[in-house]
């Protein structure tokens, strides 16, 4: 073999490797991801789930309802009324279709405070100074 056809096959590899790693890198689908806040009540914006899954606010004492994912794969949720306080809260979802074997957690369980105080909580919090916030019974 010559050393030019050597040199031809060997970026003709080269080439095609870069076109698969191209190719996984954009189909590879992303995780979804969630952003928590607390406050009057607890929210949260869940992005890259997959468009048709539903949603929800999982934490002790709070049940809130499923919301379907939209076409762009986001969804809004709100706890709505929950007591004033320190929460664990998550978000979980799953395919309807399914039912219970798909629901999965998004992101991860994270301390929210909700009620009259609940911004100065989270700064502390937010700074890495949680044990001056209120801890639960």
């Amino acid at each position: 073999m010559s050393r030019a056809q050597h040199t031809r096959i060997s970026v003709a590899a080269v080439g095609a490797v870069g076109v698969v790693f191209a190719v996984g890198a954009a189909t590879a689908s992303a995780a979804p991801s969630v952003d928590v806040h607390g406050g009057n009540t607890i929210t949260a914006q869940v992005s890259g789930e997959k468009p048709g899954h539903s949603c929800r606010i999982a934490a002790t004492g709070v049940e809130t309802p499923w919301r379907p994912v939209s076409g762009d794969g986001t969804v809004r949720l709100d706890s709505g009324p929950v007591r004033h306080g320190r929460h664990d809260a998550r978000v979980v979802c799953e395919n309807p279709r399914v039912g219970a074997a798909s629901v999965h957690t998004v992101g991860h369980e994270q301390d929210v405070f909700t009620g009259q105080w609940a911004p100065a909580f989270e700064f502390l919090q937010h700074h890495r100074l949680e044990f001056l916030t209120p801890r639960e019974h």
